[in-house]
């Protein structure tokens, strides 16, 4: 059986070898084309949610979220214009705006804007984790486990605030029959 510490010794060794890299397949630039895309429309929930909220606290993690989300679009964005693969098309930025001028039935609650966005960090994460499992090139899948690694770290805070504000959506608890 192969250890975690064989893993890792293979996958860095499969980085620095001299082996030519072969083409991406369709499933990793499926994927990656995808995540990009997700995440610039992250962008523009964030935007939104500048503009929306006060809550102090939300507009810290948001404004954290957008300086990490930036990092991995930018990568993304490299690694596919080096690969020659055409990016996605991109939103119009919002414009900033004040939170007291929007009217209450168009404005997002921040419980709202809060569980919109850890909405779209859990599908990034599930999507990463499959997309690692699919690829074939080392490189991809240590850029996807990068990724993951900063959307895990980045959903804490909203986690911690969604559990203190009483915001997070609990499903019903399963209780097997006869127990």
């Amino acid at each position: 059986m192969t250890t975690i510490w064989d893993t890792v010794k293979s996958m860095l060794g499969s980085l620095t070898d001299e082996e030519p890299k072969p083409p991406l397949h369709v499933g990793e630039v499926m994927s990656l084309w995808t995540l990009l895309t997700i995440y610039e429309e992250g962008q523009l929930v964030y935007e939104v949610a500048l503009n929306t909220t006060t809550d102090p606290e939300l507009r810290h993690a948001v404004e954290n979220a957008v300086k990490e989300s930036l990092e991995d679009v930018q990568m993304i964005k490299q690694f596919l214009i080096q690969e020659s693969v055409p990016l996605p098309p991109v939103a119009m930025a919002k414009p900033d705006s004040n939170p007291a001028g929007i009217p209450p039935g168009v404005k997002f609650t921040d419980e709202e804007l809060a569980n919109f966005i850890m909405g779209k960090i859990s599908a990034c994460i599930a999507l990463c984790g499959q997309s690692i499992s699919q690829c074939l090139r080392t490189d991809v899948s240590v850029m996807l486990f990068r990724s993951m690694g900063r959307l895990l770290q980045y959903s804490a805070p909203y986690r911690a605030l969604m559990r203190k504000r009483g915001w997070i959506k609990v499903p019903p608890y399963y209780y097997p029959p006869g127990g």
